[in-house]
């Protein structure tokens, strides 16, 4: 009777739970899936967290835990306090291995199993599997299962390692170049980077919290015509349902200014148009936008570093230089992009201007410019305002030269 109720009990096993449970024991469609999502990894934390929910997807385990082991520290080995029962063994079992710790090994621990998912130099990361729920032993497939797994955790862990090497030399170099002309690819890269984290913060608030503020807007507006109260009562709630509004539109316009939208499909100028009539619905000046006729390809990294370059100066006009009236320009003059601002604020010594950099945000603007390998030239006197000539060379020009002459378009933005 025994033997028939194990038997029933692995036939179950092999031929039901795969059924109710299609990732249990699919190796195959575990490592094809597994391989796909950690090409979009970018932080150990990351890694580890996806190895996790393969494991739990594919195995009957209890739970799993992410060990950093120190071989020449093995004594000041750390680990969480619920894993106090397995340090000993964990601890033995590196010792007795330590000639063969290699990726893939499995280390056999008090409860449970280790296997050897990353390593650099003398520290090991490895991956701790407890007991399965079934109380079995890992069989061979799950064993080779793992193995695999941590051949391709150690890829990732190791191109991880470099691109943190990488940054760190990136910044030390920033560092030594700090107060010297820094390299234009340095900086080019620093602001890839860093609209790249813009870009990434405000797809996040878009899909998050301005999601969510849209539905307790709703089901605000759906309370109020639903439920009968007292006109104090329906007046506060009205308050609320404008603040909401106001909330959504903030963190709509605070999306626009992390990711212009459609600058590639709008272009430069209608952009701009888009950002001055924001600007002087918050501000109190108004700017005289005047441009040429621009008939060059002017690629995305340019279109944003135009782009970026005007708000930085409208953000200085509004907070620093008290400005009234703005006049931009922006034209083409055979392979170059010339862009001038002017505007009637409070103006500053030009020997001051260096000092000034870090709270007014031109030493962002001049950053850009010379990451592009353009020309930047500020003119300035106290009370005379603040006047910006920017030059950034075209990579591609496609000059129509019937259109030389005209280059008198102008605009009034507001």
């Amino acid at each position: 009777m025994v033997t028939l109720m194990l038997f029933l009990k692995e036939y179950a096993d092999l031929k039901l739970r795969p059924r109710l449970n299609k990732d249990l024991h699919n190796f195959q469609g575990s490592l094809n899936r597994f391989s796909a999502r950690i090409s979009r990894v970018m932080k150990r934390s990351d890694l580890e967290r996806v190895l996790e929910q393969e494991i739990y997807h594919v195995l009957p385990v209890k739970k799993v835990a992410f060990l950093e082991v120190d071989t020449d520290r093995l004594s000041e080995l750390k680990l969480d306090p619920s894993l106090a029962d397995i340090r000993e063994s964990v601890i033995s079992a590196v010792q007795a291995s330590a000639n063969q710790l290699v990726i893939g090994t499995v280390l056999n621990v008090e409860r449970g199993i280790c296997v050897i998912a990353g390593k650099k130099l003398n520290i090991l990361h490895v991956l701790w599997l407890d007991v399965k729920g079934n109380r079995t032993k890992y069989n061979l497939d799950e064993l080779a299962w793992l193995r695999t797994l941590a051949n391709y955790s150690a890829i990732v862990y190791e191109n991880l390692y470099l691109i943190e090497s990488l940054v760190e030399e990136l910044e030390l170099e920033f560092q030594k170049q700090k107060g010297a002309d820094t390299s234009p690819w340095l900086l080019r890269l620093i602001f890839k980077l860093s609209e790249k984290e813009r870009r990434k913060l405000a797809s996040d608030l878009h899909d998050s919290a301005l999601q969510d503020q849209l539905i307790w807007y709703r089901n605000l507006e759906s309370a109020m015509l639903d439920h009968d109260m007292s006109p104090e009562l329906y007046e506060k709630l009205v308050n609320v349902r404008e603040g909401l509004l106001d909330v959504i539109h903030q963190i709509r316009e605070t999306c626009n200014e992390l990711r212009p939208p459609l600058l590639q499909e709008m272009g430069i100028i209608e952009a701009l148009e888009g950002l001055f009539e924001q600007a002087q619905i918050r501000s109190n000046y108004i700017i005289d936008f005047r441009y040429g006729v621009v008939t060059a390809d002017i690629n995305d990294e340019q279109l944003l570093t135009i782009f970026r370059i005007v708000q930085e100066l409208l953000r200085n006009a509004s907070k620093h230089a008290k400005a009234s009236h703005i006049r931009i320009t922006l034209e083409q003059q055979r392979n170059d992009i010339r862009l001038t601002y002017m505007d009637d604020g409070i103006g500053l010594k030009l020997e001051d201007l260096k000092d000034s950099y870090q709270h007014m945000g031109l030493s962002g603007i001049k950053e850009r410019v010379h990451s592009m390998e353009g020309v930047i030239d500020f003119k300035s006197e106290p009370g005379n305002g603040l006047e910006v000539e920017i030059s950034l060379p075209l990579e591609s020009v496609s000059w129509d030269r019937e259109s030389e002459g005209d280059s008198d378009g102008s605009h009034l933005a507001g």
